[in-house]
């Protein structure tokens, strides 16, 4: 049986649906603290991690705020309380693609990276292994500054930490590329800018990546293109040996679900998670969510239909130990406006899970939904 839980600051809901597995829930609650703009990860101990925005408390109507940490007590059901990240407040982008991302390294440290609009810089900060205290955050962009105009993302798999981003003139994004930065002792130091992608495809400068380790210094990067300025495929590049100097560059084979020529900004986010030694990816083509397994035969399908006719956008993805994929994203959404949320789960083999999600409820203007597998095998989804 499966039995899906919501939570919600009125209102909790349990009912079960028909499954082979064992009982698991859905546990669906707004991010704490009023946050913005959720992240989850989860590190190998099984352990969730969140990273979030909040706005000041004596400047409400503003935008301006702090990044902060929390870790989730699985006993308790609870997060833990929170740490500040950022060492100074700055103003929230308003939308999705600007958001912060987080990784987790082998010795228990929590690494962060951010855009900072006001100064169009990208931010990396670290936790101390007690995860009680962040360093002084510091600036690691400064050759290829020119038209980072969104977030980047971050990755870690033992004591390697990486770094990517988008830049180059807004104005001609068929010459953008993506750059990175890589340490290999827990983000300590970290080397040189270096352009990792091929400037014949481009780079979206309204779009958002997902990156992850493929292997112990294999990097793989899902981004948008921009081909003539509106072919914003999914490109996916595996950078081979990152932890030394790279030995190698790849991309995949381009699924018909990958391509989509669009001459407007997609806003849209991408999402990579871990599952044994697969990598999935989740993704919008056509105003549909994708999910694409990455490290076999690109086993690409559309994830489902969305409650109405509308555009669905920035998607995450969690998978349990059990290998059950949960998918969630937004949809009715605008500029600012965060949506609906909407949910997808499937079985091992890929089918689907015989339930039904239909409960309205509304994301916070300005963020997106996160999504993490539990210890239980249980699965937690922020808004």
């Amino acid at each position: 049986m499966l039995s899906i839980k919501y939570r919600t600051i009125f209102f909790a809901i349990l009912f079960s649906v028909s499954s082979c597995a064992a009982f698991a829930e859905i546990i669906i609650q707004p991010t704490p603290d009023q946050g913005l703009q959720p992240r989850l990860t989860v590190d190998n101990n099984g352990d969730v991690h969140l990273l979030y925005f909040k706005k000041r408390i004596n400047r409400p109507a503003s935008r301006e705020g702090n990044l902060y940490y929390r870790s989730y007590d699985h006993k308790t059901g609870q997060f833990t309380l929170p740490v500040k990240v950022s060492s100074s407040a700055f103003s929230m982008q308003t939308f999705s693609i600007a958001r912060a991302s987080m990784a987790i390294t082998e010795d228990g440290r929590v690494h962060a990276f951010w855009y900072y609009p006001r100064s169009s810089e990208m931010i990396y900060s670290r936790s101390n292994p007690e995860r009680t205290v962040f360093e002084t955050q510091r600036s690691m962009v400064s050759i290829f500054q020119e038209g980072i105009d969104a977030g980047g993302d971050i990755a870690s798999i033992g004591s390697n930490v990486a770094l990517v981003w988008g830049a180059g003139k807004l104005t001609e994004e068929h010459q953008r590329t993506m750059f990175a930065r890589f340490s290999n002792d827990y983000g300590k130091t970290f080397g040189e800018e270096v352009i990792v992608s091929n400037p014949d495809l481009g780079a979206c400068a309204c779009c958002s990546l997902a990156t992850d380790y493929k292997e112990s210094s294999d990097l793989i990067i899902g981004y948008r293109s921009a081909i003539d300025g509106i072919g914003r495929h999914m490109q996916v590049l595996t950078l081979e040996n990152t932890n030394k100097e790279i030995t190698g560059a790849y991309y995949q084979e381009m699924n018909e679900l990958q391509e989509w020529e669009a001459s407007f900004c997609p806003l849209s986010t991408n999402d990579i998670e871990r599952s044994g030694e697969q990598r999935w990816l989740v993704f919008e083509t056509h105003n549909r969510i994708i999910k694409m397994e990455l490290t076999s035969q690109n086993q690409a399908s559309a994830v489902g239909p969305p409650f109405t006719e509308t555009r669905q956008k920035n998607p995450a993805l969690a998978i349990n130990q059990a290998g059950e994929q949960l998918v969630v994203w937004g949809e009715a959404i605008s500029h600012s406006r965060g949506g609906r949320l909407n949910m997808k789960l499937f079985q091992k083999d890929g089918s689907n899970a015989e339930y039904g999600f239909t409960e309205n409820i509304t994301i916070t203007d300005y963020s997106f939904p996160a999504a993490a597998a539990l210890v239980t095998n249980d699965f937690l989804v922020l808004y």
